[in-house]
């Protein structure tokens, strides 16, 4: 494969850093909620393309995450275009498009409730029926999303993602593999009803079989190192 992409690209060089993707430029204008409002006012998450294991997610199979706090301000130079890597995860490189920020409420995930309201909530979709769930139904809405809830879990058993400083960190941002599947009703927006499948994916990213990846922070400070689960 290296053979191939030095021919293909002669000044390519194995030891060059390779350039990080930009993921999402959120203004807080446009979405309530995110921390420290009265320091910043811009989040920047980009990625770097290639799978990465280590400290910050047990995963073996996924981006790397490196978040930028701002003032948009303070930003004096634009790209006119991202660089792009010559080696890269195809995957993991996000199609270019415009946010749109919807507010939705979200609930703690299942498996973070007390006991009482796990068994309120069991109650509850014995009676409702309909194969109704509270995790994919109700709590946790699908798709790319700021701050929120964290996921299902399915790869690992629940654990809790603590900082260094011991404060339990909190989800920033959640990438997917797609914005819905054929299990999704009650998430998808009534103006795609009957869409099928041309909506399903506009990021166009696919992450391990069909995850999603969720990037936390710190609440203690942004200087914390973040951390990563896939679900």
């Amino acid at each position: 494969m290296l053979r191939i992409v030095q021919e293909a690209h002669p000044g390519f060089d194995p030891g060059d850093p390779v350039p990080l993707i930009p993921v999402a430029q959120l203004y807080y204008r446009d979405v309530p909620g995110l921390p420290w409002p009265d320091r910043y006012d811009l989040l920047q998450i980009l990625w770097c393309p290639l799978n990465h294991t280590g400290s910050q997610t047990i995963t073996p199979y996924c981006p790397a995450f490196q978040v930028r706090w701002r003032m948009a301000a303070e930003v004096e130079m634009q790209a006119a275009e991202a660089p792009q890597p010559v080696m890269c995860v195809e995957e993991y490189m996000p199609r270019p498009c415009v946010v749109r920020p919807e507010l939705v409420t979200e609930f703690p995930n299942y498996d973070d409730l007390p006991e009482h309201l796990q068994e309120a909530v069991t109650d509850w979709e014995d009676r409702i029926g309909d194969g109704v769930d509270y995790g994919f139904d109700i709590a946790l809405a699908p798709g790319w999303k700021a701050m929120g809830h964290g996921g299902c879990w399915s790869l690992y058993e629940p654990y809790p993602m603590v900082c260094e400083c011991g404060a339990e960190q909190l989800p920033l941002l959640t990438a997917a593999s797609g914005e819905f599947d054929s299990g999704t009703v009650s998430w998808q927006p009534i103006e795609e009803a009957n869409a099928g499948w041309s909506l399903s994916d506009p990021v166009g990213v696919h992450l391990g079989r069909g995850n999603k990846f969720q990037l936390h922070y710190c609440p203690e400070s942004e200087h914390h190192t973040n951390r990563t689960e896939i679900f």
